[in-house]
């Protein structure tokens, strides 16, 4: 709960994600523990170079992060992390589905010594499920591990291809869009152990080209072509003592575009961070810690925040946390100009206060979480206009606290039981509300969270050894009607080779995440895959 998926286009041709009420532009993007965030536009935050047999594990830091990330972890960050598998194998995989949808991948791993080896690659491709939602994705990554002591060495190296039809994306004036993107990801990192201490530095380089036409039966009309080049380095250590853990280090980083519309513009961040943790108290921690930053057009600034925790006892705990977090504001707000969508090169960066207190329950069948929270944010960055047939125009128009509750649990039936057709259930619940100070005026982001996010995942047995997957959300969102979708998967594994059946939105209710931009009814896909260890 509290992570908002917001999709224009399915299969993962484009979506916004935000978390706790914030916008799509205030979650920090990473792989890996570095950025990958698009200077642009947050819009192409998600053309993520890795397919999903290479992920790992994803984590969600949720509330400010501006004091361990730097800029643009406002409302929160994603990091996604990649295998490093110390084991060979191969796996094949084929899906087809209603819309002319098809989908070939191949991933495989091959470990030589103390290096793992890894590469993946998958492409899908749909007719799309109404007029000018078609689309094309291809993903390719490689990736180098080196293991031993005192130091682990990752190498990266990540392609994503997107051709697609973008029917009413970006204004409802023009249904005819159409956008290809590429994104290009190299990143690296060593991590140094010496004892208590441990050093990690790390480097990165994106490049994402955007193609965009605002109406493709008029290819010469409002095409924008944008290049965005990325860069930095950091370096992160730590040092554990009898006082707790001391973690230190710093960054530095360009961002540069090149576009046919928004010009020809660079800026240079970087700074240095500090970070105790300690325990006075026995069951008590706390973390006290800051990022000192400075970004062209600012210069420094200071970004404190604070975390303490009490266990109550092996499995219960409380806590609390608060904390300051800013965001730059993109290329794309700064410089983009269009009939539908205006830039304003004058505005300054937007900053948060976020406030947390929760609690924590883990053991072997069942586990909760329950927080509330306070964001006060000021100088927040929207689209804003006066009405439908207006264009879009970025200001910094209001300052909004946004006030909020999350609850989650998830029982391990089968821990609990010994035996149940049921295998697991989970529950999660968040409710938003914002007090905003704002003018009249139509909001294009800023003010659509979710009011209601309920959403319920159920695994269950089904006779002949076929694994069943339940997936049941509601959303009431702020400007939209309210929405319950059903998506459920079969899964049948035949010694290397499974079988999956796919249904999304089973009961084929009409719904939005965007106003003007229709989501598909019913989806029926399957596929086999094929895994050799």
């Amino acid at each position: 709960g509290g992570v908002d998926f917001k999709s224009r286009g399915v299969e993962g041709v484009q979506g916004d994600v935000s978390i706790r009420g914030g916008t799509f532009e205030q979650t920090l993007i990473l792989i890996n523990g570095m950025r990958t965030s698009d200077p642009q536009t947050a819009h192409h935050n998600l053309n993520i170079p890795v397919s999903l047999d290479n992920v790992e594990r994803i984590e969600i830091l949720k509330g400010q992060g501006s004091r361990i990330f730097g800029p643009n972890a406002f409302s929160g960050a994603i990091n996604i992390i990649t295998k490093k598998s110390i084991s060979p194998f191969l796996s094949l995989s084929v899906l087809g589905g209603d819309h002319s949808l098809y989908e070939t991948g191949i991933a495989a791993s091959y470990p030589i010594g103390i290096t793992s080896n890894s590469v993946s690659f998958a492409k899908k491709k749909s007719d799309g499920y109404r007029l000018n939602t078609d689309f094309d994705i291809t993903n390719f990554s490689l990736q180098h591990n080196i293991t031993t002591k005192p130091y682990n060495v990752n190498l990266f190296f990540g392609y994503n291809d997107k051709k697609f039809g973008a029917n009413s994306f970006y204004s409802n004036l023009f249904p005819n869009q159409w956008e290809h993107t590429t994104t290009k990801l190299l990143n690296g990192s060593v991590d140094f152990s010496f004892g208590e201490f441990t050093l990690s530095p790390k480097m990165f380089w994106r490049i994402n080209d955007d193609d965009f036409f605002l109406d493709h039966n008029r290819p010469d009309w409002n095409r924008n072509i944008h290049q965005t080049n990325s860069y930095g380095a950091e370096i992160q250590s730590s040092l554990k003592t009898q006082f707790g853990t001391t973690s230190f280090g710093g960054e530095i980083g360009n961002d540069q575009i090149a576009s046919s519309n928004l010009g020809e513009h660079s800026r240079t961040r970087g700074g240095f961070f500090a970070e105790q943790v300690f325990e006075p108290l026995e069951d008590f921690t706390s973390s006290v810690g800051f990022f000192v930053y400075n970004y062209s057009g600012i210069g420094w600034k200071f970004w404190p925040g604070i975390d303490v925790s009490y266990r109550l006892n092996e499995h219960a705990k409380v806590f609390a946390s608060a904390g300051k977090a800013f965001r730059m504001p993109t290329f794309t707000d700064l410089y983009y100009k269009s009939p539908a969508n205006i830039g304003n090169p004058d505005l300054t960066y937007e900053e948060t206060i976020n406030y947390e207190v929760g609690f924590s329950f883990r053991q072997n069948i069942f586990q909760t979480d329950a927080s509330v929270f306070l964001k006060d944010g000021k100088n927040l960055i929207d689209w804003v206009r006066a009405n439908s047939l207006s264009p879009w125009r970025v200001e910094n128009v209001t300052s909004v606290k946004t006030y909020g509750a999350e609850i989650s649990f998830s029982i391990n039936v089968i821990n609990w039981l010994g035996s149940s057709a049921f295998k697991k259930v989970e529950l999660s619940y968040a409710y938003l509300t914002a007090d905003r100070s704002a003018s009249n005026f139509e909001s294009k982001y800023l003010l659509d969270h979710l009011r209601h996010q309920l959403i319920a995942g159920i695994t269950n047995d089904l006779p002949f050894e076929i694994l069943q997957n339940w997936s049941l959300r509601f959303q009431d969102r702020v400007n939209l009607t309210s929405q319950f979708t059903i998506d459920t998967q079969l899964q049948k594994r035949i010694n290397s080779f499974e079988i999956f059946i796919r249904v999304t939105n089973i009961f084929d209710k009409i719904y939005s995440d965007f106003s003007g931009v229709e989501l598909p009814g019913r989806w029926l896909s399957a596929g086999l895959k094929y895994t050799v260890r």
